[in-house]
């Protein structure tokens, strides 16, 4: 993964030398289901009037929290109990995007569609799970990728498509959406275990964003 991240940055640099092939930096919030972030860079290299190959390369966070309460009944009563757990992890994203200008409002201004397929590798992550019964509160820390992590696997591909407005061919802002093919996300409480089962809720994961950029 570390080779094919280096090279990919080798062909964009050497692809920038063109004039017309553009390099941007990339930034902004993303839900993945719960907020984190996205930073990056990606090439914009025209193949025709209309279209361009826009490959890219992405480091985000992918945030999960999950809640459960319930109550027991014991000799001595009643007993409510609570549980959270919050996992993080880090991902290196490669998508190759086609870039389809939908419209140009003038010279220096213009909006395009981008889709293509990407893969990602999870690098690290780390996660908790906060346990309180009646009123006594447990914290357990787990490695996100380990045996009691919430990530099942580091590895994800998937679609990813974005609208995306460029502003005087330098300044950018994007809307996105990454469609994962696998299941990433190992249920952690009765009722998402249920709703699994009967409806594969986690068996597509995806991750929606907002960027912000400036084009060199």
């Amino acid at each position: 993964m570390k080779k094919l991240s280096i090279a990919l940055l080798l062909i964009m640099a050497t692809l920038n030398v063109n004039s017309q092939t553009k390099f941007s930096i990339e930034a902004g919030p993303q839900y993945s289901p719960d907020l984190s972030w996205r930073i990056g860079v990606n090439s914009d290299i025209p193949i025709s009037s209309r279209l361009s190959v826009v490959p890219g390369l992405y480091w985000s966070n992918r945030h999960r929290v999950t809640k459960e309460n319930s109550s027991y009944e014991d000799e001595g009563g009643t007993y409510n109990k609570s549980k959270e757990s919050s996992y993080s992890a880090n991902y290196i994203t490669l998508p190759v995007r086609l870039g389809i200008r939908i419209s140009r409002l003038n010279s220096i201004n213009k909006l395009q569609i981008l889709v293509g397929p990407y893969i990602a590798y999870g690098t690290n992550g780390n996660g908790t799970i906060t346990k309180i019964v009646n009123g006594i509160e447990n914290d357990v820390k787990y490695d996100s990728f380990g045996n009691n992590g919430m990530y099942k696997s580091r590895w994800d591909y998937g679609l990813d498509s974005e609208i995306q407005y460029t502003y005087k061919n330098k300044f950018k802002l994007g809307v996105f959406v990454e469609s994962g093919f696998k299941k990433l996300y190992e249920s952690d409480n009765d009722f998402e275990k249920v709703m699994d089962d009967l409806f594969k809720i986690n068996t597509v994961n995806v991750t929606a964003g907002i960027v912000v950029g400036y084009q060199f």
